[in-house]
This record gives structure tokens, C-alpha cells and sequence, in this order.
């Protein structure tokens, strides 16, 4: 799998940092014009993250998946960081359907979200 190779994650400066079986590991650097006008972080980047790393987990053992539905909890600011992590894994694998979760981390390890995303695999 190539690292940062899409469209929308060049454009957003998404990489994707190490991928093993049914998890991932995602980064994108905060830049000002990744925040809100607050100066948070955008929840528009983080769910983005959330969903990049939830389904390059659930493709990491070959399946071709979209996400068909999502959930995110916003649990503190994205602030007073140079980068957001996301941490994907897959909780089930199923037929057609499974389930990920993803977690998006500041640099001090602070947990900022935390997604739960349906996967609907292609194959």
C-alpha cells in the first residue's frame, strides 16, 4: 500500500505512517489552515483522519472496502500540537459488513476523537 498516494489525502497532507493486520497508523501535521476560527483543530481533519485510518485497516488484509456509516466523539481540543495521529483497528470482519474504531491522539498522547465506522467490503 503507498503512503499519502490518494487525491484527497496528498491534498491534506494525510500520511499513512505503518499498516499491519487490521490496524493503521495515520498523521497529518496541524497547520493554521487545518483549524477552525478558534484555532482548533477542524472536526471536518479529524473525522477525515478517523475515516482514513478505519479503512486502511479494515484493507490491510486485501479487501476492498468504502465506509458506509460513521460515528465520531469529539473529546478535547486539537490544540498545542504539531501533528494528529489517528489509530485504526478493526473490531469484526464480516461477509459484507464489519466494524472499526479509530482514535485521533495530539503529540502529548491527549486523546482528541474517537470513531466507530461500518465498513462495507466491495468483494
Amino acid at each position: 500500500m503507498a503512503n499519502g498516494f490518494y487525491g484527497f489525502n496528498r491534498h491534506n497532507e494525510i500520511q499513512i505512517v505503518d499498516v499491519d493486520d487490521g490496524t493503521s497508523v495515520i498523521e497529518v501535521p496541524l497547520r493554521k489552515e487545518s483549524n477552525n476560527p478558534l484555532g482548533i483543530a477542524h472536526g471536518g481533519l479529524i473525522f477525515s483522519i478517523c475515516d482514513v485510518a478505519a479503512g486502511v485497516a479494515a484493507r490491510s488484509g486485501g479487501r476492498n472496502t468504502v465506509s458506509q456509516d460513521a460515528s465520531i466523539y469529539f473529546l478535547s481540543p486539537g490544540v498545542n500540537t504539531t501533528k494528529l495521529t489517528a489509530k485504526g483497528h478493526v473490531i469484526r470482519e464480516g461477509g459484507r459488513t464489519g466494524i472499526a474504531e479509530s482514535e485521533v491522539f495530539t503529540d502529548d498522547g491527549t486523546l482528541v476523537a474517537k470513531a466507530t465506522v461500518t465498513i462495507h467490503y466491495l468483494d
